[in-house]
């Protein structure tokens, strides 16, 4: 991550969304980092964090969707943008409230493609580890 002063160090809290359809659960990839990764983003001021989730998901999907529960909260520290964050990410499990285009649709800003993946064939390779742990937990409750 580098060296930063910790005067400099912001909080990002961000919400994740774990969607299943059919035994796949729907992935993205970052544009940021090419990780895969669930939709979802930082949370505005004042926004609520499942309000917050829902929204990102549907800027980075398409696709409309309500939290049923919280999965997993991870914290860690990262720099994007040229500035360090602390960061505070939390998983929710969630479901579409919306009716479902034939496929979704990605924000080119933010994700470079979008792709339902068998629970069981997911790239965990190619994922950030509290991504791991997040899909370990919603798979196992």
């Amino acid at each position: 991550m580098g060296s930063y002063d910790a005067g400099a160090v912001r909080f990002r809290p961000a919400g994740y969304g774990l969607l299943v359809r059919e035994g796949e659960i729907l992935l993205s990839r970052s544009r940021f980092t090419g990780l895969w990764d669930f939709p979802g983003g930082g949370v505005e001021p004042f926004e609520w964090m499942a309000d917050g989730m829902a929204r990102e998901f549907l800027e980075e999907t398409g696709l409309t969707v309500q939290v049923e529960r919280l999965v997993h909260v991870a914290e860690g520290y990262i720099a994007m943008f040229g500035h360090p964050f602390h960061s505070l990410r939390f998983y929710f499990a969630c479901r579409l409230a919306g009716e479902e285009p034939s496929e979704p649709s990605h924000d080119p800003g933010e994700v470079t493609e979008l792709r339902w993946w068998p629970l069981d064939g997911v790239p965990r390779g190619q994922m950030h580890a509290s991504d791991i742990e997040a899909l370990e937990r919603f798979v196992t409750s």
